[in-house]
């Protein structure tokens, strides 16, 4: 295990953290909370200060470029790379099409979302080691062309398999996956994709050898570096200062634990932007 407390939303007694979760879900229009909120959660004031000083720049237009720059970054990166069809894979285990319709909208949700969700890490991994975040500003309203409005994915459902309750054959993925990619532990991606083992299977069969080499690698630094430069980018300043966290209760010892947790996903998102592409691929 990490030793990151985590803080799933069915168990959320804070009303700092309900609510905060309430208004994630909402505002970037998801039907689940991502494990970065979650880590944030085991202390409820941090998350409710850093939500608010977030939710400015993850509501603007702003935003949602950077994340489609980082978003299309992974897939130029990814398309030239041998993904085979995974759908074909499926069909031929007798999943039926409307199997394989429902991971595609649950892979194209991770796509989406996972882009904005690294930009969140690497804002808040900086402003909590000191350095600037954000403050651009906005260049107010595009004439040129109306924005398209976000996606909507509140909507989709899906069963996660934990790794306590998992069957032999998701376990021992899970396992090699572990010690493969360097896992701390097993995102919600891949737990929601265990719900459908031949899926799980098949696409790890794909992208375990790809995940050796070292194009993945030097794709997952450009990630990061890309990630970094547009937390930078953000148009409204995001400062976590020592007096603003002291006085929401988060001491020096609770903030080297922040760190410590937020770094962690910093190096774990882009990786699961390209696991996450190479299965969008592979579906088709």
């Amino acid at each position: 295990m990490t030793g990151i407390p985590l803080v799933r939303e069915s168990e959320a007694t804070d009303e700092r953290a309900r609510e905060a979760f309430r208004d994630i879900k909402s505002t970037m229009r998801i039907p689940v909370i991502a494990l970065l909120f979650q880590a944030w959660a085991a202390y409820p004031r941090f998350l409710d200060v850093t939500w608010r000083r977030l939710r400015p720049s993850v509501l603007s237009e702003a935003f949602g470029t950077l994340a489609e720059r980082l978003e299309a970054h992974v897939r130029d990166g990814v398309d030239s790379w041998p993904v085979a069809d995974h759908a074909a894979a499926l069909r031929a285990r007798s999943l039926s099409e409307s199997e394989i319709a429902r991971m595609r909208e649950i892979v194209e949700l991770f796509s989406k979302v996972n882009p904005k969700l690294a930009i969140v890490a690497a804002a808040v991994d900086a402003s909590l080691r000191g350095r600037p975040v954000g403050g651009v500003g906005t260049k107010g309203p595009h004439r040129e062309r109306e924005r398209q409005p976000l996606q909507e994915f509140r909507g989709v459902r899906f069963s996660l398999v934990e790794e306590r309750d998992a069957p032999p054959r998701v376990r021992a993925i899970y396992d090699d996956m572990k010690a493969t990619l360097g896992l701390p532990f097993i995102e919600t991606e891949y737990r929601a994709m265990a719900s459908y083992p031949d899926w799980l299977e098949v696409w790890w069969r794909d992208c375990k050898p790809l995940a050796q080499e070292e194009r993945y690698r030097s794709l997952g630094a450009e990630l990061g570096r890309e990630a970094a430069q547009c937390a930078t980018q953000l148009p409204h300043r995001l400062q976590l200062n020592e007096s603003l966290l002291e006085s929401n209760e988060v001491d020096e010892a609770r903030r080297a634990e922040l760190r410590r947790g937020t770094a962690i996903f910093g190096q774990t998102l882009p990786g699961l932007l390209i696991n996450v592409e190479i299965a969008r691929r592979g579906l088709g």
